[in-house]
């Protein structure tokens, strides 16, 4: 996946073979080739390349043994090809301590929803960032960062050992490591690992990470159209062996009051998502420049159900969408493509030419040249 703080995610979404469906987090047994499970994962971005039909709620888990990671750095390293499509299309997880690669393929839904809470939010700053107060100041440093990759330190591991995330939506301060807000959208196999995701997030990061938001907007059997908000933050325990760093859920999403949309589509009386502007960057960013300023972001429940529907329409087709029509017996005409080959063996006349031409130059600048 590039790093560039400003790439956005897009991914093409398919169907790997059924051989990956449901697929054990299980090492491979002991009568495996070597680097069988690395080679598994090689094949699904070969797949996933590949393209084939738009496979729904897709969170891959893999489970790998120590070394096989090293060894799908190396094979993507000898395939240009397939590692550039990995870097700019794939988005993928690696736990460094668990040996556990997930690879994500989210659906337009999620996409598009992710993308209008991130613009809600990022239109809240953008109002603060006008001012001249301390807040604004440092606001001026936030900006949204998407799936951004963030690299954590293994611990108890050698320095070059890290784990690797690409959440779904982040916020970065210009000044911090690590950044201060996460948003992760939750569905099917992702929401059983939402709690172990936001705990990676924030103890990995020595409690950098203020806030991991979890948005869960799977529907269930009966097609409800309930969707759930969660929050997760750090705290101190004092302990008998001495201070403890846990993380919290700062409420429960299986009560119903604190869902944001209800079983029949509904915004709900919860509050909705309310940010601290401290949220968005570790203490030590903070504590001197916005301590007792109280401005919020705040996300209401009208508000994350509207960026839900909105999400839902566009993709479901649920309402009529507009396109161009051009007028009856305009043609389209198309450029005749090259063939792979014959492109290949052009370039390599071309590039034959130049080296020529490039030896008569030097050949007619230097008289010594033989």
């Amino acid at each position: 996946m590039s790093t560039s703080q400003t790439r956005l995610a897009s991914l093409q979404h398919t169907t790997p073979p059924s051989s990956f469906a449901d697929h054990p987090l299980t090492p491979p047994p002991t009568d495996e080739k070597p680097f069988a499970h690395a080679q598994r994962v090689i094949e699904l971005f070969e797949a996933i390349r590949a393209g084939g039909r738009i496979k729904q709620d897709s969170w891959r888990e893999l489970q790998l043994v120590p070394g096989e990671y090293d060894e799908i750095e190396r094979q993507l390293g000898r395939d240009e090809a397939l590692s550039g499509y990995v870097k700019d299309k794939i988005r993928y997880d690696y736990n460094g301590e668990s040996h556990r690669p997930v690879v994500r393929m989210p659906t337009g839904v999620h996409e598009l929803f992710i993308d209008g809470v991130e613009d809600a939010i990022r239109c809240q700053l953008k109002t603060i960032r006008s001012g001249s107060d301390t807040a604004a100041r440092f606001v001026q440093k936030v900006r949204p960062a998407r799936s951004t990759e963030i690299y954590f330190p293994v611990d108890n591991a050698p320095s070059s050992m890290q784990s690797k995330y690409e959440p779904d939506a982040s916020f970065w301060h210009d000044d911090a490591q690590y950044p201060g807000v996460i948003i992760e959208i939750a569905y099917s196999q992702k929401r059983k690992s939402l709690g172990r995701l936001a705990e990676d997030y924030h103890l990995d990061s020595d409690a950098s990470v203020q806030v991991v938001v979890g948005l869960d907007i799977e529907y269930g059997k009966k097609r409800s159209q309930k969707a759930t908000l969660s929050e997760w933050r750090t705290r101190m325990v004092r302990t008998t062996e001495g201070n403890e760093l846990r993380f919290r859920l700062s409420f429960v999403p299986d009560i119903s009051s604190y869902a944001f949309r209800d079983e029949q589509g509904n915004p709900t009386n919860h509050p909705g998502l309310r940010l601290q502007l401290s949220d968005f960057a570790c203490e030590e960013l903070t504590k001197d420049t916005i301590s007792g300023e109280g401005q919020h972001i705040t996300l209401s429940t009208q508000k994350l159900c509207q960026c839900l529907a909105t999400a839902e329409d566009k993709i479901r087709g649920q309402r009529a969408l507009v396109r161009h029509t051009i007028l009856p017996g305009v043609r389209k005409h198309k450029r005749s493509e090259t063939p792979p080959d014959k492109m290949a063996s052009d370039d390599e006349a071309k590039y034959a030419d130049q080296e020529e031409r490039a030896i008569e130059r030097t050949a007619d600048d230097d008289p010594d040249y033989e």
